[in-house]
């Protein structure tokens, strides 16, 4: 026994040697042994593949000798040299692992559970994650049949980075940094230099290379970045879109959506795989769309999760300009019918409206104002698009019993109500008087009593992408509020008719509780652009 507890201690420590950047005969003769030793003694292969994936964290400390004798770790600079480097050693690393799974079938159920166990902590540098998310990604080309499980383990990562860079923190540490560039600007003396600074320095290309001050922020936008460029390449292998591999991918990715990004709370960013996946092919947004759908209208479904389906469907009819008209315009008429048929159903039998029975309703109605609102400057240039606006009927909606006008976010009501008094669809004034006045009690299944002026969670998946180095991939294809703000008007008659002033949807004020996945800001109409959006564009003024 002592004989080959010595033996397997000296394997160990032979599979812990650093051999994938020695000399390549040392790596031809490593790597045949370490084939011979799995192939022969299944035993060994965990630990093998768990040697091989250590490989992938690049390490950025070496160790010295100090000068009494001591050890000290000194970091590593990440720079060209040392990328080509690593690189090469991935690849060594990547031979080996391919031949193993080749010659040993049941290498996959080992690795893929190795590949979730040694991810790097959150607290490693963003060189180790960007590597070891590029070699996960990169074992897909030669075990496909794997990528889905492996995709699941790279957006199980993102999210938890994605839920701790809330948009809030990142666009305030924008903010500051703004302010010190403007300080360090104007406090120039010589005012040509200041304006030559400023105008020749392109903001946008300084944004991308610059790191974002906030750390997980970063992270998060670096691994966007590779997983972006990973889809683009997977779909576009030659040039052009290979439909087949396309199709294939977005299975795998709503499988993945279904499971990770949809129940994820708090997340603003990782949504925008299928943003990017729903933009290559017009089926596929339309696929995505559908299964969507179906989802809102599952009766047995948590009403948690019909909500957020609804507000993936308004948000990407709203934000997609690769969504023709023709397919907001069908999915407005489904989404129409079904308030009208809920209506048929409970509108008569209704006593109190409230968010508690009433959720899936509210949210169908609240994705419908905020679509409209949206894209309705192309319905009314469409043909006959007034005419076709007319048959949704928006009168009944929003005088129903229900009173959806009460409960949908202020700022998506006050447009929607402008934007109808203007074409005289529907006349929202009074009912929105009416219900700044009232604060209802309702009855609860659970003996208490609610009050019924709460206001829907509302969640809008697709707000700005404020993600420096990736954003290059979602801003091409991201519609920004094309508003209209009447001119000429008193400023009394301007805050009562078109937007919302501050208190009315003031947090302080118990009204505007949203306990939502993203929160849109209160600015969303006032400024003429999308939720948010004015922070983004902010960033590049400076």
């Amino acid at each position: 026994m002592a004989v080959k507890a010595l033996a397997v201690s000296g394997l160990v420590g032979f599979l812990k040697l650093n051999w994938a950047t020695r000399e390549s005969c040392l790596i031809k003769e490593y790597q045949a042994f370490l084939l011979n030793l799995v192939s022969a003694h299944t035993y060994y292969l965990r630990a093998g593949v768990r040697m091989l994936v250590k490989h992938f964290m690049s390490h950025l400390t070496i160790v010295t000798k100090t000068g009494d004798g001591g050890d000290k770790n000194v970091e590593i600079t990440v720079d060209d040299s040392l990328r080509q480097k690593h690189d090469l050693m991935f690849v060594n690393v990547h031979l080996v692992l391919k031949a193993i799974t080749q010659i040993v079938p049941m290498t996959p159920k080992v690795l893929i559970p190795l590949l979730g166990e040694l991810f790097p902590f959150f607290n490693k540098d963003v060189y180790i994650q960007e590597c070891y998310v590029k070699n996960l990604l990169q074992i897909t080309h030669y075990l496909p049949k794997m990528r889905q499980k492996i995709m699941e383990i790279v957006i199980e990562r993102l999210l938890k980075f994605d839920v701790r860079s809330p948009r809030e923190e990142i666009e305030e540490l924008q903010r500051e940094e703004d302010e010190d560039m403007e300080d360090i600007i104007f406090e120039m003396d010589d005012v040509s230099v200041q304006k030559e600074i400023v105008s020749s320095v392109d903001m946008l290309s300084i944004v991308e290379t610059v790191p974002m001050s906030h750390k997980e922020g970063h992270k998060l936008d670096v691994l966007m970045e590779i997983t972006f460029r990973y889809i683009h390449n997977l779909c576009y292998s030659e040039g052009e879109l290979d439909w087949e591999a396309t199709k294939l991918l977005y299975r795998e990715l709503l499988l993945i959506f279904e499971t990770l990004i949809l129940p994820t709370h708090a997340s603003c960013h990782v949504q925008f795989i299928m943003f990017y996946i729903c933009s290559l092919k017009q089926p596929i947004c339309e696929g995505f769309l559908d299964y969507l759908w179906k989802k809102v209208q599952d009766p047995i479904a948590q009403p948690v999760y019909r909500q957020i389906s609804v507000c993936y469907m308004g948000s990407l009819l709203s934000r997609g300009i690769f969504v023709p008209l023709s397919t907001v315009k069908t999915c407005l008429e489904m989404m129409c019918n079904w308030i009208h048929k809920y209506l048929d159903q409970t509108g008569d039998v209704t006593l109190f409206a409230d968010v508690t029975h009433h959720g899936p309703f509210y949210a169908v109605v609240q994705a419908i104002l905020y679509v409209f609102v949206f894209r309705n400057k192309d319905i009314f240039e469409s043909c006959k698009g007034l005419k076709w606006a007319e048959k949704l009927n928006f009168q009944r909606i929003v005088t129903c019993r229900l009173n959806p006008l009460k409960f949908c976010l202020p700022v998506v009501v006050q447009t929607f109500a402008s934007v109808a008094r203007s074409h005289q669809l529907a006349f929202c004034d009074t009912i929105i008087e009416r219900n700044n006045r009232q604060v209802l009690p309702v009855a609860c299944t659970n003996g208490n009593s609610d009050f019924g002026g709460k206001i829907l969670d509302s969640f809008f998946p697709f707000d700005p992408y404020i993600l420096s180095r990736s954003r290059k991939y979602i801003l091409p294809l991201y519609r920004e509020f094309q508003g209209s703000i009447e001119e000429g008007e008193d400023e009394e008659e301007n805050e009562e008719d078109d937007f919302i002033t501050e208190d009315i949807i003031s947090p302080s004020n118990g009204k505007f509780t949203i306990g939502s996945l993203s929160k849109t800001p209160s600015d969303l109409m006032e400024y003429g652009v999308s939720p948010g959006f004015k922070h983004v564009q902010d960033m590049f003024k400076t």
